[in-house]
């Protein structure tokens, strides 16, 4: 992984560390995927979908990748 996508990764885990108290999977999932559909640039969003789609998201954590791959849609 380049040095700019880890951190990506590394962003898009502690958010999902930080919903992933919700007990409903499907709420936490979307509580990610509306923070960094929100809170990222486009640029951010692109990348990280590109990593979830070419890498099949190494890294991530299960609720990451289920938020990512809604984005992705």
């Amino acid at each position: 992984m380049s040095m700019k996508i880890e951190r990506l990764v590394k962003m898009a885990n502690d958010i999902s560390d930080f919903f992933n108290a919700d007990p409903d999977k499907t709420i936490a999932a979307e509580g990610v995927k509306n923070h960094i559909s929100r809170s990222w640039e486009l640029r951010m969003r692109q990348a990280i979908i590109e990593h979830l789609k070419n890498h099949d998201g190494e890294g991530l954590s299960p609720l990451a990748k289920t938020a990512i791959s809604q984005i992705a849609v």
